[in-house]
């Protein structure tokens, strides 16, 4: 595998990493009270040799704003801090596995990573990275939006999401692509008392990179949750991807996470991942801490 099948771009965060944006999470707590504008402060951590001999550590800092005017519309801003222990495994670009769905305060960083070693390229750009120094610095922007246009009923609720994430990072590093990404997608859900089903999608568009053998891809989520209390909620959910590049492994990983309102304004998420693809981190896991105005 080479370095051209390195760079993955969730969503993730995410999602349908896919999924379009919202988490079951982040709709629990729409039923616990409406807001118009979020904030939230993340840690992520991640490690595994993605398909490689060698084995990387990832972490990721994601600061988000939401702005939710309606329960019908949301939109989310999610800006990345970055750090990899080496570039024998890149970082990869924020992936839609998460994004704002009414109210929500999504992500607690939705990133994902594709596997290979470092040091070669494809196409005429170049890099000048040691694939065995650690880097850091800003990643990608992204930005999720949807609108719900069907209420649950006899249907699903349904809603149309849309995913664009902004060539921020440093590619020289090895911390992105370089390019613009974007992509479509659709959510369903459906509460069943205090059971909650989701099932996202969405389709992503990568800009042509010159270091990177990029391509389109599917990211995809579900699962289950439950609201145990009104301020305590939990889900069990799947998610993955198709290959992003060329030789590059596709993303499958499985999640537990909950979503924990503690005061009035304030909620804590958080995660504790297995992967059960090549593509996926070993084991990772999450916290993010989200104040509401």
């Amino acid at each position: 595998m080479t370095r051209k099948a390195l760079m993955y771009s969730l969503a993730l965060s995410g999602i349908f990493l896919s999924w379009f944006p919202a988490p079951a999470a982040a709709v629990e707590r729409q039923r616990i009270e409406e807001t118009e504008v979020s904030v939230g402060l993340g840690c992520e951590y991640a490690t595994g040799k993605f398909g490689s001999s060698t084995s990387t550590d990832f972490i990721t800092v994601p600061f988000s704003v939401t702005v939710a005017p309606s329960q019908n519309f949301a939109m989310e801003l999610v800006i990345p801090y970055v750090y990899q222990s080496n570039s024998s495994n890149v970082y990869g670009a924020t992936m839609p596995y998460r994004s704002s769905s009414g109210n929500s305060r999504a992500k607690a960083g939705g990133n994902r990573f594709i596997s290979g070693p470092g040091g070669q390229t494809n196409g005429t750009g170049g890099s000048s990275f040691n694939p065995d120094d650690s880097e850091s610095g800003i990643g990608d922007l992204s930005l999720t939006g949807d609108y719900r246009f069907l209420q649950q009923g006899d249907w699903p609720e349904l809603r149309a999401t849309l995913y664009l994430k902004f060539p921020t990072a440093d590619e020289d590093k090895g911390l992105g692509t370089g390019e613009f990404d974007f992509g479509p997608g659709l959510a369903a859900s459906s509460w069943f008392d205090d059971w909650h089903l989701r099932l996202e999608g969405s389709y992503i568009f990568q800009g042509d990179s010159d270091l990177y053998a990029t391509k389109d891809y599917l990211s995809y989520n579900g699962g289950v949750g439950y609201q145990f209390t009104r301020s305590f909620y939990s889900s069990l959910m799947l998610y993955g991807a198709t290959a992003p590049a060329e030789d590059s492994p596709e993303l499958l990983e499985g999640r537990v996470k909950f979503s924990w309102r503690f005061a009035e304004k304030m909620a804590l998420e958080g995660y504790g991942a297995k992967g059960l693809s090549d593509g996926s981190p070993d084991v990772g896991a999450g916290v993010s801490i989200y104040y509401d105005f």
